[in-house]
């Protein structure tokens, strides 16, 4: 398997794309899996709006990046939160080459795939799997959500597990509460946690990081990394 892991969409970036091109290609099928919306189901109105084609914004945001690979928006499917089916869902997961996780609410977004029987269905793909922020999060067994603007609190949550044997913390900036957050989860386990700044991403190959780009080593065995 292959994990992409970023705190941004910066997949059509120069310096990003070339190390990609070696698995995203011009006939890639991806398939969005767009269940990472804060909203409330109350608010679904506004969550559909923003993947309508061929307009909405959050649609462009994730399709734009693939269009510079020479992707054709056809080879792009979506799943869409109380629009599909967990059986439509599973079968546009089985016949896409790429999986493609959204930012948004990394709990939220866990929740939902689980919901829809997913979680399976990606952890035993052995596709692609790739996404920004809440896309990156998700694909480990656990993770740990920092406090900021969108979370009171700090708190722990259940991934997909397609990662185990380190952890992240994305949008990396040194923020105070980042780094009382990484102190606190390097308590609650000793595996290696890496930063990833606001440019960076990670390539990971059958469970192995063979490529990173503006990411840090900040934890391991509990202890700072100097």
């Amino acid at each position: 398997m292959i994990n992409i892991l970023s705190s941004r969409t910066i997949y059509d970036k120069p310096y990003v794309k070339k190390h990609l091109e070696k698995y995203i290609h011009k006939d890639s099928k991806i398939c969005v899996i767009a269940f990472s919306q804060f909203e409330s189901d109350d608010m679904l109105d506004q969550y559909h709006k923003g993947y309508e084609q061929p307009e909405g914004i959050w649609y462009l945001h994730i399709l734009e990046p693939f269009l510079s690979y020479g992707i054709h928006p056809d080879n792009v499917s979506w799943v869409i939160y109380k629009k599909d089916t967990a059986d439509s869902a599973i079968k546009k997961v089985s016949d896409a080459d790429i999986i493609f996780l959204p930012g948004g609410a990394p709990e939220k977004f866990y929740n939902r795939l689980v919901e829809y029987n997913l979680v399976h269905a990606i952890k035993n793909s052995n596709k692609v799997v790739m996404g920004p922020s809440a896309g990156t999060m998700v694909q480990f067994n656990w993770f740990h959500i920092s406090k900021d603007r969108d979370y009171k609190k700090y708190q722990i949550s259940d991934g997909i597990g397609l990662i185990e044997d380190f952890g992240v913390e994305v949008h990396y900036n040194r923020r105070k509460q980042q780094k009382k957050s990484l102190r606190r989860t390097s308590h609650f386990h000793e595996r290696p946690i890496y930063v990833i700044y606001e440019p960076g991403f990670m390539i990971i190959e059958d469970g192995k990081i063979i490529y990173s780009h503006m990411v840090t080593k900040y934890y391991e065995k509990g202890k700072r990394v100097k």
